[in-house]
C-alpha cells in the first residue's frame, strides 16, 4: 500500500470510519443541533461550535501546507468565533465546511506526487532540522481531529447528562 494511501485511509477511519479506539467524528457529531452545538456545557471551555470551527480552520491549513504552501496560522484564526445568529442554517453551513476542508485535504493528498509528501513544510524562521514534513503534518491532522472529537464527545455526554435530568 503507497503512503498516500496509507494517509488517506487514516483520515478517512478518523473521520468517517470505524476506528479502533472509539467513534468516528461523523458519529460523534451526529445529531447534535445547532442549540447543542452552541451550548457551553463546561464554563469556560469551547463549546461543540466553536470546536468544529477550530478543526474546519486547521484543515483547510493543512490542505495548503501540503500544496507546498508557507506554514501559517490558519486563514480562519485559530479559534474562529460562531455566527450570529447561530441557527440551524448556520450549522449546517459550518458541517459542510468542515465537509469541504477535509475533501480539498484529501485533494491535495491525492495530486501530491508520493516522494513530495517527504518534503519539509516551508516555514518562515525555523531551522531545516525542526521542520515537520507533510507526512508528518497529515499525520498530525489525524492526531489533532482525534483529540478534538474526543473534546465534543465529552461535550455531546454533558449535554445528554444536563437534558436528561
Amino acid at each position: 500500500m503507497s503512503l498516500r494511501t496509507t494517509l488517506r485511509d487514516n483520515l478517512l477511519n478518523v473521520w468517517v470510519g470505524d476506528p479502533w479506539y472509539g467513534s468516528s467524528g461523523r458519529k460523534i457529531l451526529d445529531g447534535i443541533t445547532a442549540a447543542d452545538a452552541a451550548a457551553r456545557p463546561v464554563p469556560g471551555v469551547h463549546n461543540i461550535w466553536e470546536s468544529v470551527l477550530h478543526l474546519v480552520a486547521w484543515t483547510d491549513e493543512v490542505a495548503h501546507r501540503v500544496q507546498g504552501e508557507m506554514a501559517k496560522e490558519p486563514a480562519r484564526g485559530d479559534w474562529p468565533a460562531m455566527p450570529e445568529p447561530a441557527n440551524d442554517e448556520a450549522w449546517k453551513r459550518t458541517l459542510a465546511e468542515l465537509g469541504a476542508a477535509r475533501q480539498a485535504v484529501l485533494d491535495a493528498l491525492d495530486h501530491s506526487h508520493e516522494e513530495d509528501l517527504h518534503l519539509a513544510v516551508k516555514e518562515s524562521g525555523n531551522e531545516p532540522h525542526t521542520q515537520r514534513t507533510r507526512v508528518q503534518t497529515l499525520a498530525g491532522l489525524a492526531e489533532h481531529d482525534v483529540y478534538h472529537f474526543g473534546q465534543i464527545a465529552l461535550l455531546k455526554k454533558a449535554l445528554r447528562g444536563a437534558t436528561a435530568k
